[in-house]
C-alpha cells in the first residue's frame, strides 16, 4: 500500500472505526484490507489531523474543591465554583470558562437569562462555545448599556453575540446604564421602552452579574460616569461603599447605598436581583475582596464563581 494513502480511504476507515464503532478486523473486511493495514491507516488519519480525538471533560477548568466547600459553608451559598488559576498569569479566563460551564449546565432549564456588563462577564461571552438552547429562550440585559466601557460595547451587541451562540432571542435595553442627574433618571425610568426592558429583566429566572470593587476597573468608570458633585461624592464616601453590582453600590455589610448613586442608574436594583431564581456572581483577583464580601452579604447571590486567590482572601477576611 502506498505511503501516502488516498484521503477517501482514510475517511472511510476512520468513519467505520470511530463513528460506526467497527473493530479493526471488521473495518478491514469492509474495505478489503488486512488488520495491520487498517491500524496504519487509522494512525495516519490521526497524525495527519484528519481525525481529532476530543475527550469530554478533559478541557474543563481546574477547580479547588476544598475552597468551594469552605466558601459555600461560610456564606450559605447554593454553590461556589473556584478556578485554580495558579498556573497562569491570566486569572480572568479560568473564572470566565468556569462561569461558562455553569451557564451550559443551568441555562437549559431557564426561560429568560439576564446579564450585567463587566470585564469577566464579557470574557465569559467571548469564551463560551456554541451552546444550543431552546429557541424561545431569551437573553436580556439587566441594566442599560455602558458604551464608554471596553467590556461592553453597548450591552445589546454583546448579548446578541451570546444569543447567536445559543440559538436564542436577544432582548434589548435601549437606554444608558448611568445618567448624570436624578431628574434624567426619573424621566427615563418612566419611558415605556425602559419599563418594558425592566419588566423583562425582572422576569429572569437566571442571572449572571459581575462584582465590582469600589473605584476599581469597571466600578471606577461607573462612578465617573455619574458626574457627582463634590457634595454628592462626599455623601457617597461617608457611606463607605466597597463595591457594586449592576451599578448599585453597597457597603461591606451588604447594605445598598441610596441617593445620590441610586438615582443615577437605569436598571434593576439589588432587591430585584435577589428575586431572580438563580443569580451567579463573578469576580477575580485579591483586589475584589471587599467588593465580593459586600456582594455576598447583600443576599442576592446564589452561586459565586471566583479564582483561588480571591476565594482564600474572602475566607481570611470574613474569619
Amino acid at each position: 500500500m502506498p505511503a501516502k494513502r488516498d484521503q477517501q480511504l482514510l475517511i472511510d476507515a476512520a468513519r467505520l472505526y470511530y463513528v460506526e464503532g467497527l473493530d479493526q478486523g471488521q473495518v478491514g473486511a469492509r474495505l478489503g484490507l488486512s488488520r495491520s493495514s487498517v491500524s496504519r491507516i487509522l494512525h495516519e488519519a490521526r497524525s495527519s489531523g484528519l481525525v481529532r480525538i476530543h475527550i469530554v471533560g478533559d478541557d474543563r477548568t481546574a477547580r479547588n474543591g476544598d475552597l468551594e466547600q469552605r466558601l459555600s459553608r461560610a456564606f450559605g451559598l447554593r454553590e461556589a465554583l473556584v478556578a485554580d488559576a495558579s498556573s497562569g498569569a491570566d486569572r480572568v479566563a479560568p473564572v470566565a470558562r468556569l462561569a461558562g460551564e455553569a451557564f451550559t449546565r443551568l441555562a437549559s432549564s431557564a426561560s429568560r437569562i439576564g446579564f450585567s456588563w463587566g470585564l469577566t462577564v464579557a470574557r465569559l461571552i467571548d469564551l463560551l462555545p456554541d451552546t444550543p438552547l431552546r429557541p424561545d429562550t431569551r437573553i436580556v440585559p439587566l441594566v442599560g448599556g455602558m458604551p464608554t466601557l471596553d467590556s461592553a460595547p453597548s450591552g445589546n451587541s454583546h448579548l446578541q453575540i451570546l444569543a447567536d451562540k445559543c440559538g436564542a432571542v436577544a432582548g434589548r435595553f435601549d437606554a444608558p446604564a448611568i445618567v448624570e442627574s436624578a431628574i434624567t433618571q426619573q424621566a427615563m425610568m418612566h419611558e415605556s421602552s425602559v419599563q418594558a426592558s425592566l419588566a423583562q429583566a425582572r422576569s429572569c429566572d437566571l442571572g449572571f452579574v459581575g462584582i465590582g470593587n469600589y473605584e476599581v476597573q469597571t466600578s471606577r468608570a461607573v462612578m465617573s460616569a455619574m458626574k457627582l458633585s463634590r457634595d454628592e461624592k462626599s455623601i457617597v464616601e461617608s457611606a463607605h461603599p466597597v463595591g457594586d453590582m449592576l451599578g448599585r453600590y453597597f457597603t461591606i455589610e451588604g447594605v445598598p447605598l441610596g441617593p445620590p448613586t441610586s438615582e443615577r442608574v437605569i436598571g434593576i436594583d439589588l432587591d430585584d436581583l435577589e428575586r431572580i431564581g438563580t443569580v451567579v456572581g463573578l469576580a477575580t483577583g485579591r483586589a475584589k475582596t471587599t467588593g465580593a464580601l459586600g456582594a455576598l452579604r447583600t443576599g442576592a447571590l446564589d452561586i459565586l464563581v471566583v479564582d483561588d486567590v480571591l476565594a482564600e482572601s474572602l475566607l481570611m477576611t470574613a474569619a
